[in-house]
């Protein structure tokens, strides 16, 4: 795919989110930043956008097809692979294959679903469905990322923002392009991006500030990983994503300094998930057809309606006491899966199970049907590369932002790309 970048002249003003608009900061003269394309929405019925200023809408092929007043709503429907659009009376405005949403100020915000984005945003339609991509520059997005992955924190903790900021970049840098149309999800799958809107004085700095940077290792931007709460270790990436490449700069460490766990403040450091042997029962048949098509394509998991779950026992652990293989038993059919699989087919209705370091105890009827599970744990996410919680703790005692990222990521080398 052919890179695409900003040429940010003069000071780019960068204004955070609502409430409480941070002080004004500004990307450097002639800053080069790469453009990245996030899909935001995405629907097969309508998709409402509007803005507290005026916009511009044009075909890709520069052909005008209106100006919105500040204010005004304007609705995308699907219709026959195009997209029709509508102003706020509801008169139809034309249906295009593809449509451009521009500003006149760089300040100026979209606004779709309650969020805000900045930036210009690029509407096409695929396999029936309207999808909204936010055009913008790296940095910008960046500034949507940080605070929704790390959380809300203060002057005191900002050397953990601008780790995020770091691990982020590199991440987004390392992943533009894995889409055909558009370059990131703007959810779990990539990272999560909520536009302007969610913008600190403390993220929107820690972005500024690392400007450029990724984590390398010999020279190629890293697999830079993070995820909420160790539990105290984490583990290799190689374990938990079942490859055959290794990564020497993901290895399995523990967060504790001295007698004491860096990431003991989360919630979820220790954890307990109870449930009835119907309630375990009814979550595993929900979920197990869904994770395991790929791995079994040709299977009737219907077969599973008349079948009693008797038997989940953990078959074999990594040397973080992850689990590695996990066997759920049927009354006569059983499944032997990865951890990160076990974690899916026992989700509850938000969130898959915490991690997968966890013991069961399993309590069985008379007639060997299971009565009761109970799951504890530790730790929140995969456990690869670096745990959120504990950079926030290492970012309070004093670590540099690239002593944390050196802390997670053994080997690797801070660099500036632009």
């Amino acid at each position: 795919m052919k890179k695409m970048f900003l040429l940010i002249t003069g000071s780019m003003l960068l204004w955070a989110g609502c409430t409480s608009a941070p002080r004004m900061r500004s990307i450097p003269e002639d800053a080069v930043i790469p453009e990245v394309k996030v899909l935001i929405a995405r629907s097969s019925q309508s998709v409402n956008i509007s803005s507290k200023e005026a916009f511009a809408v044009k075909t890709d092929d520069n052909q005008d097809v209106g100006f919105i007043s500040a204010g005004q709503n304007v609705e995308l429907r699907f219709n026959e692979n195009r997209v029709e659009i509508y102003d706020a009376t509801g008169k139809s405005l034309g249906a295009y294959g593809n449509l451009i949403f521009t500003t006149k100020s760089s300040s100026q915000r979209y606004i779709i679903n309650n969020k805000q984005y900045r930036g210009s945003l690029w509407v096409t339609t695929q396999e029936g469905k309207i999808l909204v991509i936010n055009r913008l520059d790296m940095e910008s997005y960046l500034m949507g990322v940080v605070r929704n992955e790390i959380g809300n924190l203060g002057m005191d903790q900002i050397e953990a923002s601008k780790a995020q900021a770091v691990a982020a970049r590199t991440y987004a840098i390392k992943n533009k392009g894995k889409y055909k149309i558009f370059d990131f999800q703007s959810d779990i799958n990539d990272q999560v991006y909520d536009g302007a809107g969610t913008e600190t004085e403390v993220s929107n700095q820690a972005v500024i500030e690392t400007l450029g940077e990724v984590a390398e290792y010999d020279s190629k931007p890293i697999d830079a990983v993070f995820y909420s709460t160790a539990g105290g270790v984490t583990t290799r990436s190689h374990w938990v994503w079942r490859s055959s490449d290794p990564k020497p700069y993901l290895n399995s460490i523990s967060t504790k300094i001295g007698d004491k766990a860096l990431d003991e403040a989360s919630p979820h450091y220790r954890w307990e998930v109870k449930w009835t042997g119907e309630e375990i029962e009814k979550i595993i048949k929900t979920n197990l057809p869904t994770v395991l098509a790929v791995v079994y394509p040709n299977e009737d998991f219907s077969k599973l309606a008349t079948q009693r779950l008797y038997n989940l026992a953990v078959v074999s652990r990594d040397s973080s006491q992850r689990v590695q293989e996990f066997k759920i038993g049927f009354t006569k059919d059983s499944y032997t899966v990865t951890g990160e699989q076990a974690r899916r087919i026992m989700r509850g209705e938000k969130y898959m199970l915490y991690s997968s370091l966890f013991r069961l105890d399993v309590m069985r009827h008379a007639d060997g049907t299971i009565q009761t599970v109970n799951c504890k744990g530790a730790g929140f996410g995969h456990g690869v590369g670096m745990c959120q919680y504990s950079a926030r703790e290492m970012a309070k005692t004093g670590y540099s932002y690239k002593q944390i990222l050196k802390f997670f990521y053994r080997g690797t080398d801070i660099r500036k790309m632009y």
